[in-house]
């Protein structure tokens, strides 16, 4: 008997790793298996010494509808222990993209609904395709979009998360882009193109300025301007005493591009 096809695949393109999600027939919708998948996917790719850069997209007509209904359907007789065991691999999925050192670049299509979205909210840079929809549409079924809520707040703010949650309907790129959880849109033929290009750009710059970076930005976006700019005064230090930061100052010096190492 033959395996069944897994629903996300890993595609390294140079010094890019490229995770795809790879269930055209359902949107994309993602179980709780796949969700496992992705998460161990990205798990990989940040062990991975010759990746710099994560790009996430879907195959098919859309990004991602978000959780499979069919399996939330198929528990609803089992206890409220198995469904939060069961969001574990989505809450891990929203807080592993934004603390992983490498940056995670994702190309959203289509529709990006849902844990889509959440996906979406929880990227570092996102290039979306015109005409793309976004949204939590949970509460159109009588759920909430209880996982992905804190990582949307971080995106686009309370106030904007709110009215997006509550009424569940879908946002257009344009305003995606207006509110944050968006930073650029592209003609939907080219919008993989561009975000190839852009995880490329990242993957060549230096990883210990980015992985820092991107621990810098977790620790104080969060934090009153005041103490944030105490914290980056006492970490300089760590930033300017890299091997990163010794390259770029002497090939800026020697008028040649920088040649970074992992």
């Amino acid at each position: 008997m033959s395996e069944p096809a897994s629903s996300v695949r890993i595609d390294r393109r140079s010094r890019v790793g490229e995770v795809v999600l790879a269930r055209a027939d359902r949107r994309n919708a993602l179980d709780y298996a796949a969700v496992l998948e992705l998460v161990d996917a990205l798990r990989e790719l940040e062990a991975d010494d010759d990746i710099g850069a994560v790009l996430i997209y879907g195959e098919g007509p859309s990004f991602c509808a978000g959780g499979d209904l069919g399996e939330f359907q198929r528990g609803l007789a089992t206890s409220a222990y198995d469904f939060q065991q069961g969001g574990a691999g989505w809450a891990d999925l929203m807080l592993l993209i934004p603390q992983m050192r490498k940056p995670v670049v994702v190309a959203p299509h289509g529709h990006a609904l849902a844990g889509g979205c959440g996906i979406v909210a929880a990227a570092d840079v996102v290039i979306a395709a015109a005409g793309t929809v976004f949204g939590t549409s949970e509460i159109k079924i009588g759920l909430f979009p209880i996982i992905v809520y804190p990582t949307l707040v971080k995106a686009v703010g309370a106030r904007a998360a709110r009215e997006i949650a509550l009424t569940g309907r879908r946002v257009p790129a344009e305003e995606a882009c207006r509110l944050g959880l968006v930073h650029r849109v592209v003609p939907d033929d080219g919008h993989l193109d561009a975000a190839r290009t852009l995880a490329d750009d990242l993957a060549a710059f230096g990883r210990h300025a980015v992985a820092l970076g991107k621990w810098f930005m977790a620790e104080v976006d969060e934090m009153p301007v005041e103490r944030g700019t105490a914290f980056a005064q006492s970490v300089r230090g760590s930033f300017m005493s890299t091997p990163d930061f010794a390259e770029g100052v002497a090939a800026f010096t020697e008028k040649r591009p920088p040649r970074f190492h992992g």
